[in-house]
């Protein structure tokens, strides 16, 4: 770990980590601001179920765990699937586009040491979201009555999220390491964040293909019932060993990329294992 690096990554990312964070915090604290207007009415209206099984709801809208599951936490974590998106393929990528990674590459570091530093501020930004995150919690929940949810809860609801966004910001270092440029990378990661989205929301309600959310990692983030039933663990582990297996296999296809070449480079990870 470089610690110089860290410091100047964690720099260029201050600003997209504080308007994200605050950002979502706002929404936090509107939706909790926002339910006692809506409870008698939420309490009342009956939705169709498969609306909501759609945003994964199984429970009355009227009651604040449920209210907050559907309208916060079904959004918030595609939102920092953004983050995770722009900052994993910007790593590296984005340097090489800009003509200037073959000179940070000929400073005295390894490509391995440069490529630790960096995906740990990417890391170190996401859990500082997260904190900013609570802010949003703490401007709303003591004033509004939100029948024994407390602020923990939300607290540890919010940090719930890191293993998703992890798992795609691994993912989206690994294609951005083996694709011929940044927005090739970025265009392939959206169509998967999109498509994880929608096929664990569709896979709810329809039958038929209630097997395929299995194999969409937003279905192991388990926003949909993280205030009413908590995570599953083993779920939040599959999400931690993607990101794992991920940024392995983008450290070493970053070892050995052919910088500046614009073409496919899959075989670099298997090339990646001779390098340090």
């Amino acid at each position: 770990m470089n610690l110089a690096i860290l410091r100047r990554q964690l720099t260029d990312l201050r600003w997209h980590v504080f308007w994200y964070g605050i950002g979502i915090a706002i929404y936090a604290a509107i939706m909790v601001l926002l339910f006692p207007t809506f409870e008698g009415f939420l309490t009342d209206v009956q939705y169709p179920e498969q609306f909501l099984q759609f945003f994964g709801s199984v429970g009355n809208l009227g009651d604040p765990r449920y209210f907050l599951q559907t309208e916060y936490f079904s959004f918030v974590p595609v939102i920092l699937l953004i983050y995770a998106i722009m900052g994993g393929t910007g790593l590296f990528a984005g340097d090489e586009g800009r003509g200037t990674l073959e000179t940070t590459l000929a400073q005295p570091i390894s490509r391995g040491e440069l490529f630790r530093s960096r995906v740990t501020a990417l890391l170190i930004g996401l859990v500082i979201i997260c904190a900013l995150n609570t802010l949003g919690w703490i401007a709303s929940v003591p004033f509004v009555n939100l029948q024994g949810l407390g602020l923990w809860t939300l607290t540890w609801a919010s940090f719930a999220t890191i293993p998703l966004v992890a798992a795609f910001a691994g993912l989206s270092v690994l294609f951005a390491a083996i694709a011929p440029s940044r927005g090739s990378a970025g265009g392939l990661m959206a169509v998967l964040a999109i498509a994880s989205y929608l096929v664990a929301s569709f896979a709810n309600t329809i039958q038929a293909i209630h097997w395929a959310r299995w194999i969409t990692p937003y279905f192991y983030a388990d926003m949909s019932q993280v205030l009413s039933d908590g995570v599953i663990w083993w779920h939040q582990l599959v999400l931690v060993g993607i990101a794992a297996v991920a940024f392995v296999l983008g450290a070493l296809a970053f070892r050995a990329r052919e910088i500046g070449s614009g073409t496919w480079q899959p075989r670099a990870i298997a090339r990646g294992w001779r390098y340090r």
